[in-house]
């Protein structure tokens, strides 16, 4: 049981590290000046006493995953066509529809997993950027916006599949994050 565990951790690692782009020179200028505006914007706030060091260094781990997390998905993909999935769970029904196949579907059932982790960093970043817990419903809204932009870039730059499942897997892994941040903020106020 360990060794299939330890197996299916590597698949994992493997998939991520397969699916990681290089940047163009374009996209990393682009990022760099993102990233001296957000740079200059907190640094302001922070003189203004507006947040502190501990929010402005999640702040800034959270804009720098956030661009990583564009990057990936859409701004380093080749341009392509323009592809449209729109049914409500189709992958799901897909991966169980092929569970009593010769070929199971694991890699798209990876894919949705990762795709709950993908923003689940930026779920958990959020509260610590505030500095008090965030509301799961505004947590939900907001991980759904984020998704959806991503979904849209991808849609119309013609960059990867405008795909609804993903927009529910990116939003729920942005909910588990705010929700583990949030019980961890509880946990400490309690002590």
């Amino acid at each position: 049981m360990q060794y299939i565990l330890v197996v299916k951790a590597l698949d994992i690692y493997q998939t991520v590290i397969s699916h990681y782009p290089h940047w163009s020179k374009i996209e990393l200028i682009a990022v760099v000046i993102v990233m001296i505006i957000s740079f200059i914007i907190l640094e302001r706030f922070y003189k203004k006493d507006k947040i502190n060091k501990i929010q402005m260094f999640f702040c800034i781990l959270f804009t720098i995953y956030l661009l990583h997390v564009y990057g990936s998905t859409v701004f380093s993909r080749l341009p392509s066509k323009r592809i449209c999935k729109l049914e409500v769970f189709w992958s799901w029904k897909e991966i169980l529809n092929s569970m009593n196949t010769t070929y199971p579907k694991y890699e798209l059932f990876l894919e949705n997993i990762l795709n709950v982790i993908m923003l689940l960093p930026l779920g958990i970043f959020l509260p610590l950027v505030y500095g008090k817990k965030i509301n799961w419903k505004v947590g939900l809204l907001i991980g759904f916006c984020i998704s959806f932009s991503i979904e849209l870039m991808q849609l119309v730059l013609c960059r990867g599949m405008f795909d609804v499942d993903d927009i529910i897997h990116n939003s729920l892994g942005f909910l588990i994050g705010i929700v583990i941040t949030n019980k961890v903020l509880l946990m400490n106020k309690i002590n």
